[in-house]
This record gives structure tokens, C-alpha cells and sequence, in this order.
């Protein structure tokens, strides 16, 4: 059996991230537990970046290897002539804990951004739209999160040519 790692999972092994219910903090309190009791038992652990695998091998995880989420839109998109500089910005839908996902995926830095580039068409996109319509129209594509593995949107940017920031260190 393996254990796969991709973002916020570490996180939850690192901290308690802010804005969660005292119930889930019970949860992630045993999965950190039960995760450290099967580590024996695991063929290895798989990372999505280079990153996650030197933050799980600073809290004492073993045998991990590195695997990339595979990219979706591989194919390169020719530009298409817009008004206006536009900005993509990815939020996943709210489940349960909307404030925690808009404080993992910096919608307040999202929303400053904005305020500052007020000329800036701003497409936020949730994972259900079809990037090969969105991909032709974007300058620049903007995640500010506060912590992340190693996105499938950052690759499909470098494949598109389109300039992002993105807050995490590129490892």
C-alpha cells in the first residue's frame, strides 16, 4: 500500500490550520496518529513535488518518492486577441469548510489584488470550466496559497507560456 501526499494533507500534518471546527481538529488530531502508525507498514509515500517530500522528511516520514499529477491540457493553445490584461485565479468549490479553503487558496490576497488592479479582468475558475477556452485569453495566472503541493494549473501555465505567481517555492 501507498500514502499519497499532495498539499493541504501536509499541512494538516504540520498544523492546524486556522478557521477549522474543534471537531475537525479531533480528525486531523487521529489521522496524524493512525498516519504515523501505518508508516511501518506502507510500501512507500508519494509526494506531488519536491517540496512536500523534504517537509514529510522533516516531520519523519521515510521512503518517499516523487510523482507529478498528470497535466490535462498538454496540448498548446494559440492565443486569442482580448480586451483588457486578464487574470486567472483557481478556488476548488466550498464542501463544508468554505472559510478554510478561501484561507488555504488566499481569497483575501485574491481580493487585494484586485483592489490594487482594479483594470484587471479577474476569471476564477473552480475546476468545472474547459481551460482550453480559458487558457487562449489569460496574461497571468495568480495563486496566492498558503500552502500547496505542486499545482497541475502551474504546469498547464508553463506549457501555455502564460506568465503566473505563485506563492509557494518552486521545488
Amino acid at each position: 500500500m501507498k500514502l499519497v501526499w499532495t498539499g493541504s494533507d501536509v499541512l494538516y500534518q504540520l498544523q492546524y490550520p486556522p478557521f477549522i471546527r474543534f471537531r475537525f481538529r479531533v480528525k486531523i488530531f487521529f489521522e496524524r496518529i493512525i498516519t504515523r502508525l501505518i508508516q511501518p507498514f506502507l510500501e512507500c509515500n508519494v509526494a506531488v513535488s519536491k517540496g512536500l517530500r523534504e517537509e514529510l522528511e522533516g516531520i519523519g516520514y521515510k521512503n518517499i518518492i516523487i510523482i507529478a499529477d498528470p497535466i490535462k491540457y498538454t496540448k498548446k493553445y494559440p492565443k486569442v486577441k482580448h480586451e483588457g490584461y486578464n487574470v486567472l485565479y483557481y478556488i476548488p468549490k466550498g464542501k463544508k469548510n468554505q472559510k478554510f479553503i478561501e484561507w488555504l487558496y488566499g481569497w483575501d490576497l485574491m481580493l487585494e489584488y484586485k483592489a490594487l488592479n482594479s483594470t484587471h479582468n479577474i476569471i476564477i475558475v473552480n475546476g468545472d470550466a474547459d481551460m482550453s477556452k480559458i487558457y487562449p485569453i489569460i496574461d497571468l495566472y495568480y495563486r496566492p496559497t498558503r500552502h500547496d503541493g505542486m499545482p497541475r494549473m502551474i504546469l498547464e501555465c508553463r506549457m501555455q507560456e502564460i506568465e503566473y505567481y505563485w506563492s509557494y517555492d518552486e521545488k
